[in-house]
């Protein structure tokens, strides 16, 4: 075992030594020089001057790039997000092993150590080939999956396939088949001890032994194969920045610096608007860098198209497509752009433009952008962190602000900008749905210890109103020392937002703010999920920091500490008759999901649940979010039909959700199908389940009464 080593460069001349290197520093200049220009392509884009946070760029490389935990998350693709999880660590472990291998070789010059060899020996070396030979099956498993796959890409209609893309596959495969080619020879002409500890190329020793492979011809062979194996794999070096190999690079980029979270926004400030005389995106050059580079870190895979509620509705909306038609448009006008630049001549640069296609009409409809719901599932399922979302409500910015929305969308924002709400009713009936009830303001009990945040949907909606009716009986019965806004509370504009309208939502939030500085607010609870990230992502950039909660996260903190009693058998007992609807804006954007959960086996008991077969971050859009709420849509074309349909499929008795959008949504959606299964919100349900408790109590305390 201690003799047992290998000849680094058996079998390989002085000339063939030297074309190697050649051929090598080749393969890397051509790689490097790509890299180069796809990077001069990404720094036509904005720089935003997002700082970068090297710990948790650590962190997301450990987690989110060397885990592969993105590529193998979620339910769509998992095969997929297999294999490729297979080639990931056989090809790291293929590159450490060929890394030590080189050090091997060059170790004597770098350490002055003497002697054949420095450590590639001996049991280190028997462990070193059983490593390797699993680990490049490993690769080559994952490899001919892939290809399979590639082969029958009718079954994958989600998949974007490029005419390369068949070409590389079968690349990536023979380069790890020929490397077990290789090593059967190897251990024929050296006969090498302990043959088996190589398996698999011991396999194919024996298989190149059987089709008449000897000593005769052995060095011919190896040596053909081992410059078709060295070629490829150079020719592989050097197509990565020019193939969808490209996505290795920018992917790990994208995924570890400069993070944003779903449901951010970057802001526009007027400086940029008197500036560049627009807002928003109108040309490639207008998105940021890290949103080009995102273009080139897409691999096409389709998960995005998969999980979008606007594409399984019909809509014509793609993610992948969005993403992959303005790369294709940004590889045809970059380099236009950059010879403008490089001459320091704007109207070089507009003639370039004006002679490409349009990005907004030409390339992306405005159809296509009005059809999505920020619902952030494209981003969510993305193994590599790109964000269609954030594409698609920049360019919404530059429509709005060249009024190209019409009808009710565009009148619900004109209503936000005349009365502070998408109702366009006056601000003095804001505190209406509080009549009847002793409801607190901040002018009434200036002391309070958090505001209750109504939103503009439980203020007019007569349906929601009911959900603010029992948020308040709760947080009476705990005794929680809480507060309104009354009449001085206004959208939070969180809908204008992911609409495009960047400067109503910013009047929205100012004067919010303003009223929220007033009164000191320091902590806010609300049951919409849409405000909850408004006043959570979008407040904190213009100097509204708070404790922001979603009432199902309050409620259930009041339950755990003892300040709500419920007995839930008192209102739902059969297994089974509650399903849930995650919103996308909780569960997904926020990480909202195991609350109200808690709170319905709280008031329902814990086998009342079903669960539908999205949920949690998969969670399904109800069609309301991003502005959708406002567009009229025929009751056959919304993008929540699919989800009432999965819902109804749990044969429960009564759907849950915790948000009124959703509310509203889910409402018309079942009605048009049944009478028979009833829409509540969370805290109507806990509500229910608490009066029931105070009645079976009280009912039991009389009966004690009558027996004395």
């Amino acid at each position: 075992m201690e003799e047992l080593s290998r000849e680094l460069y058996g079998n390989i001349g002085v000339v063939s030594k030297i074309l190697f290197y050649i051929c090598a520093f080749t393969s890397m200049g051509i790689f490097a020089y790509g890299i180069f220009k796809r990077r001069k392509l990404w720094r036509i884009g904005k720089a935003t001057g997002e700082k970068i946070d090297w710990v948790a760029s650590a962190k997301a490389l450990r987690t989110r790039v060397l885990s592969q935990k993105t590529v193998r998350s979620g339910v769509r693709k998992k095969k997929a997000g297999l294999f490729h999880t297979l080639m990931f660590f056989g090809f790291i472990i293929l590159f450490i092993g060929t890394v030590l291998v080189a050090v091997e070789e060059y170790g004597h010059i770098l350490f002055g150590i003497e002697g054949e060899n420095l450590f590639h020996k001996g049991i280190y070396f028997a462990i070193y080939e059983v490593f390797l030979d699993t680990f490049g099956l490993l690769y080559t498993v994952g490899a001919a999956w892939f290809l399979v796959r590639m082969i029958q890409k009718g079954r994958e209609d989600s998949v974007g396939y490029r005419k390369s893309d068949f070409f590389l596959v079968t690349a990536l495969f023979v380069i790890g088949w020929s490397g077990y080619w290789l090593e059967g020879l190897r251990i024929i002409r050296e006969n090498t001890a302990y043959p088996w500890l190589s398996y698999v190329g011991n396999a194919h020793a024996h298989l190149f032994q059987f089709l008449g492979v000897n000593e005769g011809n052995i060095s011919a062979v190896h040596l053909s194969i081992w410059w078709f194996h060295g070629l490829l794999v150079f020719s592989f070096i050097a197509s990565f920045p020019y193939t969808r190999l490209l996505h290795v690079i920018a992917g790990t980029y994208n995924l570890v610096l400069v993070r944003r979270k779903p449901g951010d926004m970057i802001p526009v400030t007027v400086e940029e608007l008197e500036e560049t005389g627009k807002v928003g995106v109108e040309n490639v050059q207008d998105f940021s860098q890290r949103q080009l580079l995102s273009l080139d870190a897409c691999v096409s895979c389709g998960r995005c198209t998969d999980a979008c509620p606007a594409t399984e509705a019909g809509k014509p909306l793609s993610p992948r497509d969005v993403v992959q038609d303005i790369r294709k448009h940004f590889n045809e006008v970059a380099p236009l752009v950059i010879d403008a630049r490089k001459n320091d001549r704007d109207e070089l640069e507009d003639e370039a433009l004006a002679a490409a296609p349009n990005l907004h009409g030409d390339v992306i409809s405005a159809e296509t952008l009005w059809s999505c719901t920020t619902c952030n599932a494209c981003h969510e399922v993305c193994p590599l962190d790109v964000s269609p979302v954030s594409i698609i409500t920049d360019m919404r910015r530059f429509l709005i602000g060249e009024g190209a929305l019409s009808g009710p969308p565009a009148a619900a924002l004109q209503k936000v900008q005349r009365s502070g709400n998408p109702w366009g009713l006056p601000a003095r009936d804001r505190f209406n749905w509080a009549e009847g009830l002793d409801v607190p303001t901040v002018q009434s009990n200036p002391g309070f210890e958090i505001l209750y945040w109504i939103g503009c949907s439980a203020t007019y909606d007569r349906r929601i109103q009911k959900v603010a009716h029992s948020v308040v009986k709760l947080l009476e019965l705990a005794g929680v020392n809480y507060a309104t806004l009354g009449p001085e509370e206004r959208c939070t504009g969180e809908f204008a937002r992911r609409m495009g309208d960047e400067f109503l939502f910013q009047e929205s939030a100012e004067n919010n703010i303003q009223v929220l500085k007033k009164y000191n607010v320091k902590s806010i609870i609300t049951h919409c999920p849409h405000c909850l990230n408004s006043l959570n992502k979008d407040y904190p950039q213009f100097g509204g920091d708070y404790e922001v909660m979603h009432h199902s996260q309050y409620l259930s903190s009041l339950i755990k500490d003892d300040k709500l009693k419920v007995d839930s058998k008192a209102v739902i007992k059969e297994d089974g008759s509650i399903t849930y609807h995650d919103p996308c804006y909780l569960a997904r954007v926020n990480g909202i999901d195991s609350e109200p959960r808690h709170l319905i086996e709280a008031a329902a008991g814990d086998k009342a649940l079903e669960e539908v077969a999205r949920s949690g971050c998969e969670s399904s859009c109800c069609g309301a979010g991003g502005g959708r709420m406002w567009f009229d849509d025929e009751p056959e074309e919304r993008i929540g039909r699919t989800r009432v349909e999965e819902l109804l499929e749990t044969k429960a008795k009564t759907v849950a959700v915790s948000c009124p959008f959703c509310l509203t949504m889910m409402t018309d959606g079942i009605a048009a199908k049944t009478d028979k299964v009833q829409i509540k919100d969370i805290s109507e349900i806990l509500a229910e389940a608490i009066e029931e408790t105070k009645k079976i109590s009280s009912h039991t305390d009389n009966n004690k009464y009558k027996k004395i």
